[in-house]
This record gives C-alpha cells, sequence and structure tokens, in this order.
C-alpha cells in the first residue's frame, strides 16, 4: 500500500539563501521552483538518486535547535565531510564513532537557516 515519503519540509527564513546552500554547497538539485504564496516559491530539492525530496517551506518562530531536523545517510560519512567541508560547510561535530551504534559514523551541521543536519551512515 504505502511506498514512500514524498517529501519532508525544511523550515527556512530565506528561500534563496537555503536554495543556494543545498544545491551548492550539498549537492542536491532543484526538482520543482513554482510560483506558491506571495513573495514564497514551492520548491522540492531531491537527492540524486532518492525518491524523497525536500520542500523549504517557510519557518515561524525561532529557529535554531539542538534537535536535528534532518538526517541524510551517507556510504561514507568521513568522505562526505572532507567533500562538505571542502565546499564551504561548516560542521558542528567532526565524524565520529555514534554512540547509540558504535560501528555507525555521523557528523553534525548547520544549515544556512540554522537548521541541524546530521551526516549518516545507515
Amino acid at each position: 500500500m504505502l511506498k514512500f515519503v514524498k517529501f519532508a519540509e525544511l523550515p527556512v527564513i530565506d528561500q534563496d539563501r537555503a536554495l543556494s546552500f543545498y544545491t551548492e554547497k550539498l549537492g542536491l538539485r532543484v526538482a520543482q521552483d513554482a510560483p506558491y504564496k506571495e513573495g514564497w516559491r514551492w520548491i522540492e530539492l531531491a537527492i540524486p538518486g532518492a525518491e524523497t525530496r525536500i520542500l523549504l517551506t517557510a519557518q515561524q518562530g525561532e529557529m535554531q535547535s539542538d534537535t536535528p531536523r534532518l538526517v541524510i545517510i551517507s556510504d561514507d560519512v568521513d568522505a562526505t565531510w572532507r567533500k562538505l567541508s571542502a565546499n564551504g560547510v561548516v560542521f558542528t561535530k567532526e565524524p565520529s564513532n555514534a554512540p547509540w551504534n558504535p560501528g555507525q559514523r555521523f557528523a553534525q551541521l548547520r544549515d544556512s537557516e540554522g537548521n541541524g543536519i546530521v551526516i549518516s551512515t545507515s
């Protein structure tokens, strides 16, 4: 019956700034960018090869939280960390073993809007 999640909402303050961050620094591609509400667009981003997309929605209220809003899976967290760091991404936690699963690696960063993002092995 159920097949997959089409998109997950990611709150942002500035769509253009977030769009630049996710496409230029993280390498996501624009799946849809269309007028939506006054002063706002419907922007869906895609990770190449993944079915689920990220929808940039308008942020309401306070932005920063210690709880990650997005977890992205990588085959190799250390290699991803090196590549994204070279692209100018600033990490809040360098790659390390996950305390909840010693065989799992993860790293953390904040996007252009203050959202916490985790890059992890599965």
